[in-house]
């Protein structure tokens, strides 16, 4: 569902998503404010994207919004996933956050105000607050961040973890086609 903002004192209009024609937003997602989905993106069941407090919500081209994922914004903040990113089922990423290209946020993890670099691995459950991690960085699962020294003694991502989020990222691109295909077909689910 893609809804307008609504008004408030710091944006007086209100304003609509922009999602691109080649982008999948499953019809149980929902989708407020000034969100911009770039080509290619999926977006599946009860994801919440929210940009009705603060600036722009962007989601990079190619990128994957799994089942139940939140995105949202503090008032005055914004959030920004790279392209080719993957946030997988049931994750919080809260602004202001910037995750860089190629990266993947793992099942129920919690990043919040956070500069993530490319390439960089979330793993399940992990919660990341307030630092910047470089790029190519690992977080393991149930691992909690919040302080730069941690975020910087980080290992790199593990080989078999890189063709793991290469394999997210392709089996979502099948399901994009795939939903787009049904609902050019069927305006409902079947």
């Amino acid at each position: 569902m893609l809804r307008r903002s609504p008004v408030t004192s710091w944006n007086p209009a209100g304003r609509l998503p922009q999602v691109h024609e080649t982008a999948y937003v499953d019809q149980d997602a929902v989708v407020i404010g000034e969100v911009i989905i770039e080509k290619n993106v999926i977006i599946l069941p009860r994801a919440v994207v929210r940009a009705d407090e603060g600036n722009p919500v962007v989601v990079g081209e190619g990128g994957n919004i799994q089942d139940g994922v939140i995105i949202h914004a503090l008032k005055g903040s914004g959030v920004s996933i790279g392209r080719r990113c993957s946030i997988a089922h049931g994750a919080v990423v809260h602004g202001p956050c910037m995750i860089g290209d190629g990266s993947f946020i793992g099942f129920r993890a919690i990043i919040l105000g956070v500069r993530l670099g490319r390439g960089c691995f979330v793993g399940h459950g992990a919660i990341v607050t307030g630092v910047e991690i470089p790029a190519g960085k690992y977080v393991p699962a149930g691992t909690v961040i919040g302080v730069e020294e941690e975020a910087q003694a980080l290992e790199n991502v593990p080989v078999e973890l890189m063709s793991f989020m290469e394999d997210v990222l392709a089996v979502n691109g099948e399901l994009l086609k795939g939903y787009r295909e049904m609902a050019a077909r069927v305006p409902f689910a079947e």
